[in-house]
């Protein structure tokens, strides 16, 4: 099927058409009525990086079906031949055909793809969706350390996840002690929704983030309340955490990249682990600095587009975190060292880590 060979070359496709190809097929497609003005708009407007603007041609192609992937891969045989036939594409439709499936006397075997059921994604349907608590400190006692940019993550987290159908909760400069109150106190309300969903906005260490007032509110005291003995109305449901903060003081070096051409079922009652369903996403690895300018940080400002990008496509989150963590890999910044006072190279990579059982899906109502 058109649609897997499509998947099959994704990285290829990245990696070798140029801008011109990319507006060629773009327009090529509107005209075919596979996409309309605004999808196109959006691919264009949306993704200044030209990866990012073939990543999101694909994914938005390939959510319309076999039929429109095999006009896209009919497009670019007109559009850059050159392309098509470095990559054999011809051989990869012909092998991936359902007449090739079959025994030996050539009968056609087609078997139906599987499609993924109630029990293979978390419910995604209440109105509200849940709690979406966001804490920003932005203003602490050392007037040193003020977060300049935070706001500008916390407006767009407000944005995103308002849009997502959640109810945002904004908490702003508390200290530890409150930043520990706060989250026993959302432990123990009713959540009747589908989801809960808590963004942290500070300065940090490899142990936990700061409080306004300087003092460490360790990591164990932000998510243990929410696991499945503390707090039993979330029991079963995916329990997101986004934490914007440093980690260490160390920083990331850089490295080139080349690209090379070249279950069992339920029934009934069941138990799960006090820590299943949960997700924890980071904008930095352990021991490392994580940046943020005047306009926001890397990382959440990058994650708040591709939820909201991904909300219509109904991609997962862990699909969603990994292109955050591409995206985010290839900044390029520059940061005054505080001992040296010299600049030097800034990089981050963010990371995540779950104990999710299903696909979390954020989809718009």
């Amino acid at each position: 099927m058109a649609d897997n060979v499509l998947e099959r070359v994704r990285t290829e496709l990245k990696d070798s058409l140029t801008d011109s190809v990319i507006k060629q097929l773009l327009d090529d497609l509107k005209d075919e009525k596979v996409l309309g003005d605004e999808e196109v708009e959006s691919i264009l407007q949306q993704n200044p990086l030209r990866a990012d603007r073939v990543r999101f041609l694909i994914d938005s192609v390939k959510k319309k079906g076999p039929k429109a992937c095999h006009i896209l891969l009919e497009k670019l045989q007109k559009r850059d031949k050159n392309v098509y036939d470095k990559l054999q594409l011809d051989k990869l439709l012909t092998q991936s055909s359902p007449r090739a499936v079959g025994s030996s006397q050539g009968t056609a075997a087609a078997r139906p793809e599987a499609q993924p059921t109630d029990k293979d994604e978390y419910p995604m349907k209440s109105k509200p969706r849940g709690f979406c608590v966001i804490i920003n400190n932005e203003q602490f006692t050392n007037t040193e350390k003020t977060r300049s940019g935070s706001k500008k993550d916390a407006d767009a987290l407000k944005e995103v996840f308002e849009f997502l159908g959640f109810t945002v909760k904004m908490h702003t400069d508390l200290s530890a002690e409150e930043m520990k109150e706060l989250m026993l106190r959302y432990s123990k309300q009713q959540h009747n929704g589908d989801c809960f969903v808590c963004c942290v906005l500070s300065h940090g260490n490899s142990k936990g983030v700061l409080g306004c007032d300087g003092n460490l509110c360790p990591t164990e005291d932000i998510f243990t309340p929410f696991d499945g003995k503390n707090c039993s109305t979330l029991v079963g449901k995916p329990k997101v955490f986004f934490i914007q903060a440093c980690r260490g003081l160390n920083k990331q070096e850089k490295v080139l990249v080349f690209s090379d051409e070249g279950h069992t079922s339920h029934t009934g009652k069941y138990s799960i682990p006090k820590a299943s369903d949960f997700l924890i996403a980071r904008s930095t690895v352990d021991g490392y600095l994580s940046y943020r300018s005047s306009k926001g940080s890397w990382f959440i400002q990058s994650l708040c587009k591709h939820i909201r990008e991904s909300s219509v496509r109904g991609d997962d989150i862990l699909t969603i975190l990994s292109r955050v963590n591409d995206e985010v890999s290839r900044i390029e910044g520059r940061v005054k060292d505080e001992k040296t006072e010299e600049f030097c190279d800034a990089k981050a990579t963010p990371i995540c880590s779950f104990t999710l059982r299903k696909k979390l899906i954020f989809r718009k109502p």
